[in-house]
C-alpha cells in the first residue's frame, strides 16, 4: 500500500463531502474537473489547498485526523509521484472517491504508483538562424486541446527527459506563432494593394483569401484549381514556370505555403516551438511550476431589464507576467531573398503589433518580440510598393480580386 496516495485520497474524499459548491453536474465529473485544475500546481500540498478554494470546502467540517495524517505524508519523497498520478488519472481519483467506504479503502490500499515525477530536464534545443525571444509583458494564455469544466489549461507536451523519464512541459506552438504571422502579412499585403483587409466582405475571392490568411484549402474542382488550372497546370502536371511565377510575385504567400486546389506549395520556413526559460526545458534555473497562475475571467449580463442572468465565468491557466520563452526560425535552402525579407517584415510587424496567444481582447498576450539575425524587411516593403500594378494585374487574371476600389 502507497501510504501518500491512501493519506491524499483519504484528503480529497473529505473534501468532496465538505464541499459547499452548488451545481447541476455529474458529482464524479464535477471533482474530476476541480482535481485537473488543482494537480497543476507544483507542489502535492498546493495542490490540495487549491482543490479546497475550488471545492469551497469548509476545513471546519473536515476530519482532523485525515488531514493530520496527510500532512505527514507530503513530506515523503513520493509525494511528488502522488501528484504525477493525480495529474494523470483525475477521473479515476474522482471516481474512487464515489465508493462506499469498504469498497473504497478495499481498492485505494491495493493501488501502487509507478508514475514517479521526474528530476531531469529536457534535451536543450539547437540554434536557429533567426532566434527569437518573448518576454510576456502581461499573462499569457494559450489553451490546451482539453477542458477541465469551464477552466482552460495551458497547452503542454511530453519530453523525454536527460534520465529517461517523461516531463510534460509548457509551450507555446510555432504554428500559432506562424499562423498569426500569416494573418499580420496577408493584411499588409493586402493594404499595399491599396485594398481595405475587411473580414465581413474582404475584396478578395474566397479561394484566394483562404490561401493568404488560413494557409487554403484542398479542393477537387474547387474555384481555385479551375482559376489555378491554366498557370500551375492540371490533371496531375505540373507547370513549373507558373509555380515560380507564383512564388515570385507573392513570396509573402510563397515563405509560408499554402494550399491552392488540389495541390500544396510548401513553405520555406520552418518554425520551431517556443519554450518557457524553466530548469525542466534546462533553459532557466526557474521551476516550470512557478511559471503560472489562475486568471479568473468574466462576461457580466448588461442588460438591466433581462430577468435571466446569462454572465459567465472562466478560469484559464497564463503563464505569468515576466516569463520569457525562446524558440526560433529557420529559413529553407532555397528560399528567396525577397521570401526571407518578408519573413523580417512579417517579424518587424508583430513586434510592433505586441501581441501572441489568445484573450487578446482582455488585455493577455501583451509580449516584447526581439529577433536575432533578423532579415532586412526593406527590400519586401519596396518589392510591394513598385510592383503594385503588376501584382493586381497579375491576380486579377486569376480571378483572386473581387473588387479594386
Amino acid at each position: 500500500m502507497n501510504e501518500t496516495l491512501k493519506s491524499t485520497m483519504d484528503m480529497v474524499r473529505t473534501i468532496k463531502f465538505s464541499s459547499r459548491v452548488k451545481h447541476h453536474r455529474n458529482v464524479a465529473d464535477f471533482l474530476a474537473d476541480r482535481i485537473v485544475q488543482a494537480a497543476t500546481q507544483q507542489t502535492l500540498l498546493a495542490a490540495v489547498e487549491r482543490l479546497c478554494e475550488l471545492m469551497d470546502a469548509d476545513p471546519g467540517e473536515m476530519l482532523s485526523s485525515v488531514t493530520a495524517e496527510f500532512l505527514k505524508s507530503v513530506s515523503k519523497g513520493d509525494a511528488s509521484g502522488v501528484l504525477a498520478w493525480l495529474r494523470k488519472y483525475s477521473r479515476i481519483a474522482a471516481m474512487l472517491t464515489m465508493l462506499k467506504q469498504d469498497d473504497y479503502l478495499e481498492t485505494v490500499v491495493s493501488l501502487e504508483i509507478t508514475d514517479i515525477q521526474d528530476d531531469g530536464s529536457a534535451i536543450p534545443d539547437v540554434p536557429h538562424d533567426i532566434g527569437v525571444k518573448i518576454t510576456c509583458l502581461s499573462p499569457l494564455a494559450h489553451g490546451a486541446d482539453i477542458k477541465a469544466g469551464n477552466a482552460s489549461l495551458y497547452r503542454r507536451m511530453d519530453v523525454l527527459s536527460t534520465t529517461g523519464g517523461m516531463l510534460r512541459l509548457p509551450f507555446y506552438a510555432g504554428n500559432a506563432f506562424r499562423g498569426q504571422m500569416r494573418d499580420i502579412l496577408a493584411d499588409d499585403l493586402v493594404k499595399s494593394l491599396g485594398l481595405l483587409p475587411r473580414r465581413d466582405k474582404p475584396p478578395l475571392s474566397l479561394w484566394f483569401f483562404q490561401a493568404l490568411y488560413a494557409g487554403g484549402s484542398l479542393e477537387e474542382n474547387s474555384a481555385a484549381e479551375k482559376a489555378l488550372r491554366k498557370s500551375l497546370g492540371a490533371n496531375g502536371s505540373v507547370r513549373a514556370k507558373g509555380v515560380h511565377e507564383f512564388r515570385d510575385i507573392l513570396p509573402g504567400l510563397s515563405l509560408l505555403g499554402t494550399a491552392l486546389g488540389n495541390r500544396v506549395l510548401c513553405g520555406r520556413s520552418r518554425f520551431s516551438d517556443f519554450r518557457p526559460e524553466c530548469r525542466q526545458w534546462g533553459n532557466g534555473e526557474t521551476e516550470v511550476g512557478e511559471l503560472f497562475e489562475w486568471l479568473y475571467l468574466t462576461r457580466r449580463e448588461d442588460h438591466e431589464e433581462y430577468e435571466e442572468n446569462h454572465s459567465m465565468i472562466a478560469n484559464t491557466e497564463c503563464l505569468k507576467a515576466g516569463s520569457i520563452l525562446r524558440g526560433g526560425i529557420d529559413m529553407d535552402g532555397i528560399s528567396t531573398e525577397l521570401e526571407r525579407s518578408a519573413l523580417g517584415r512579417g517579424l518587424q510587424l508583430l513586434a510592433e503589433t505586441g501581441y501572441i496567444g489568445a484573450e487578446n481582447r482582455r488585455g493577455l498576450g501583451r509580449c516584447r518580440i526581439e529577433c536575432v539575425n533578423a532579415p532586412d524587411p526593406s527590400p519586401y516593403r519596396e518589392y510591394l510598393e513598385t510592383n503594385r500594378s503588376s501584382i493586381l494585374e497579375y491576380l486579377s487574371g486569376m480571378g483572386a480580386i473581387n473588387a479594386c476600389d
